[in-house]
């Protein structure tokens, strides 16, 4: 008799299939340890079982001895309220036709590197904080349109080639020192002026026009 042809080898290879529950897992080989009416036995996580097994829970396994068994689906959670959804790297989640819908009463992102990208992306919130250390915006144009905008910063530098602003009610600069420079031109006008010093008035110029 053959090795091939030995009956415990067949045996062996038979499918088997059935329910266990999950008393312990060592993450560093992959494996489950699975009681069922059988008793122990080895198994891993099938690819098709996303949500991940934990110790406690009821699951289905199949495979054969000879090439191992797995744990296909999750039954019953057997305690806890964490629930994980595990994908194998690179990974993706499409909806090739329709639209595809995330919803949670708290959605939470967490990633090295997040990239977004779509020909119009529409942002709607009742309240938006961010928070971080540098962050860069490159648009053709920008537009926005606020009741209150209030901007904070230790250091303000703008660069413009061309800068117009339009202001209706009362437009108010209150700091330390003021420092206006034009390299050709520099035009205050007004219905009326009123320049007021405490200490000093000066003004330079090649010709100063009066009236």
């Amino acid at each position: 008799m053959s090795v091939r042809d030995d009956p415990l080898i067949q045996i062996c290879k038979q499918p088997v299939q059935g329910t266990g529950t999950v008393v312990s897992y060592s993450r560093a080989e992959g494996l489950y340890t699975v009681k069922s009416a059988s008793g122990l036995f080895p198994a891993r996580r099938a690819a098709s079982c996303l949500l991940e097994p934990e110790v406690g829970d009821r699951i289905w396994y199949c495979g054969d001895l000879t090439e191992g068994l797995y744990a296909t689906a999750v039954l019953v959670r057997g305690g806890g309220e964490h629930r994980r959804i595990f994908l194998p790297p690179g990974s993706s989640i499409e909806a090739e036709q329709g639209s595809l819908t995330l919803r949670a009463d708290t959605l939470h992102l967490a990633a090295t590197e997040l990239a977004i990208q779509a020909d119009e992306a529409v942002l709607s919130a009742r309240k938006l904080t961010g928070a971080g250390q540098e962050a860069v915006w490159s648009f053709s144009r920008i537009k926005v349109i606020s009741e209150l905008l209030e901007s904070f910063a230790d250091r303000l530098i703008q660069f413009a080639r061309w800068s117009q602003r339009i202001v209706d009610g009362l437009d108010q600069v209150r700091s330390r020192q003021i420092d206006h420079r034009a390299e050709q031109t520099m035009q205050l006008s007004a219905q009326n002026f009123i320049t007021d010093a405490s200490n000093l008035v000066k003004i330079d110029g090649d010709q100063i026009h009066l009236g």
